[in-house]
């Protein structure tokens, strides 16, 4: 999936504006993304397999809202899914969407190294 596909430049742009155009800080917040991210899969996957829904509903609502922050919308979504799931109870059905979800994160992983990489 190419890059303007993976990121909406619109709500990365938007990011940019907030923190008053500065780009070392938008690093700054790309690099806690990327430190937070694994951590918050690594929750997510213990709720599941030890039937956590409200560990799940709160990752997931975390990785959710950081996601769509980066314009990463596709992830965002996917992590709706997630919480709407911990939320309803049925953990279970969970394990099936993460290798999908952590591939997601994967593909906004190198599409955000590559526009830091090419100074937006």
């Amino acid at each position: 999936m190419p890059e303007s596909e993976t990121i909406d430049r619109t709500a990365l742009n938007n990011l940019l504006t907030t923190v008053g155009g500065d780009l070392a800080f938008l690093g700054e917040l790309m690099d806690t993304y990327f430190d937070d991210t694994p951590r918050l899969l690594a929750t997510i996957r213990q709720a599941v397999e030890s039937g956590k829904p409200e560990e799940l509903r709160r990752a997931a609502h975390s990785l959710k809202s950081n996601s769509a922050n980066f314009g990463a919308m596709t992830l965002s979504r996917l992590c709706k899914e997630l919480e709407e799931i911990g939320k309803s109870g049925a953990v279970a059905r969970a394990g099936e969407r993460l290798p999908g979800i952590e591939a997601e994160y994967e593909r906004v992983r190198v599409a955000l190294e590559a526009i830091r990489a090419s100074d937006l």
